[in-house]
């Protein structure tokens, strides 16, 4: 019997409120994001505080850990060509409709589009479509296909795919497998498609594979549902937070700030911290701020193209360590790219972990702009939708004393950045300083 651990990797239709991460501390917005810093930021090297060689956070045990000292091998590393199967699954209770080829093109190329500019060309994920269908032995209701899926009726379902599909491909040949269920078939649930992780390597057409996507779409899929669940193969975790009985607000952590907390976000560019882990930025582009006093820097747009071969300062993302396991990033989001539909513009603030798993709050993006949001009715949280910080503006982590200061656009787009840490005891004072 193919056994499988669910790991909470799922897409579908999500709504409503998450309790705030326990983590996130006190932090206040300076001078009601008044501060008028202009050109002064745009001067040369300041202060006291080191702005070298990125400041790693350690891999910890948790699943999807944020880590980026190391890379689990058992993941596949998203570089060059990464290919993909996928392959169509359906049920005695309902003839198909729609043809194979048709679903597919639902899928692709966007989702290769989307991994292929979030990378800066470095990844070319190339999907081999089996055109045909596989017929499953028992009808799509007697899987009970759902999101919290009854693990012997999942076992049972995954069993009967392998076996269908097995004669149809070399799986071995590919890196990824999706299995695309009927969309018309009336069992089918499109909040149960998710990554399935198994206990064990199993046996698909000759090779072993430890892990696949099994898709519950309805037609038209979700947007971006499979660039999401191609992100958990990478060993991305989910940043979405799962409320108390699916009732409440499941995107109050990071908004429409990344595709691993919503695929229906208005900006869905991989966190810059995202890109770091999978290799696709390195300490070249990422300025690591550390000790008391003063650094500028110069952020270029996230979602920009990016010289792989001459990188050399053109920063992506500045780094402030905040313990052993905890960093405060800030990075440049513009209407580019994946984020062409971004809410607003601005220097972005979030906290990332690297001991808090996924879809328990790893990643916390800071609100710039406290009150009622923006974008209602099409951002999947309107309070974050504006939350990052624009020219004259800035933000305080009140406990740990860092300060971060946006200066003036750059002509490319981007935006010079003042960084002040306070020194270890100093105690904040005056109005700037509320909780």
């Amino acid at each position: 019997m193919v056994r499988a651990a669910a790991f909470g990797e799922s897409s579908g239709t999500r709504s409503a409120g998450r309790r705030r991460c326990p983590w996130l501390r006190s932090a206040a917005i300076l001078g009601a994001l008044a501060v008028l810093i202009g050109s002064a930021l745009t001067a040369g090297p300041g202060g006291d505080a080191v702005a070298d060689e990125p400041c790693t956070l350690a891999r910890t045990g948790i699943h999807h850990s944020l880590g980026v000292d190391s890379w689990d091998e058992s993941y596949r590393r998203p570089d060059g060509t990464v290919t993909a199967v996928m392959l169509f699954l359906s049920f005695p209770d309902a003839d198909p409709v729609a043809d194979p080829g048709d679903l597919a093109a639902e899928y692709f190329p966007a989702t290769s589009e989307f991994f292929h500019r979030a990378s800066y060309g470095a990844v070319r994920l190339e999907p081999h479509v089996v055109p045909r269908w596989a017929r499953m032995p028992g009808t799509s209701r007697s899987y009970g296909i759902s999101r919290d899926w009854d693990p012997r009726l999942r076992s049972a379902y995954l069993r009967d795919a392998l076996a269908a599909v097995g004669p149809l491909v070399d799986a071995g040949a590919h890196d990824i497998v999706y299995l695309v269920a009927d969309p018309d078939a009336p069992g089918v649930d499109s909040d149960a498609t998710k990554v399935v992780n198994f206990e064990r390597p199993v046996e698909v057409g000759g090779a072993e594979i430890s892990r696949l996507v099994t898709v519950f779409e309805r037609r038209s899929p979700d947007r971006n549902v499979l660039a999401h669940e191609t992100g958990h193969l990478f060993d991305l975790p989910d940043l979405y937070n799962r409320p108390e009985g699916d009732i409440g607000d499941w995107d109050t952590h990071v908004g429409d700030w990344d595709v691993m907390g919503s695929q229906f976000g208005l900006a869905p560019e991989l966190l810059g911290w995202h890109k770091w882990k999978l290799g696709w930025l390195g300490p070249e582009v990422i300025d690591c701020v550390r000790g008391a006093g003063t650094s500028r820097h110069t952020l270029e747009p996230l979602g920009a193209p990016l010289d792989r071969e001459y990188p050399a300062g053109d920063t992506r993302m500045a780094v402030v360590p905040l313990g052993t396991h905890e960093a405060l990033v800030a990075e440049a989001r513009t209407r580019t790219g994946n984020d062409a539909t971004a809410c607003t513009e601005g220097v972005l603030l979030y906290r990332v972990r690297s001991d808090v798993a996924s879809g328990e709050g790893p990643v916390e993006v800071l609100d710039g702009h406290p009150g009622p949001g923006a974008c209602h009715g099409s951002s999947v949280h309107p309070r974050l939708a504006d939350a990052p910080l624009g020219a004259g503006e800035g933000f305080h982590l009140v406990d740990e004393g860092v300060r971060v200061e946006v200066g003036d656009r750059t002509a490319s787009g981007g935006w010079h950045l003042k960084i002040v840490i306070d020194p270890p005891g100093r105690t904040p004072a005056g109005p700037e300083h509320r909780d």
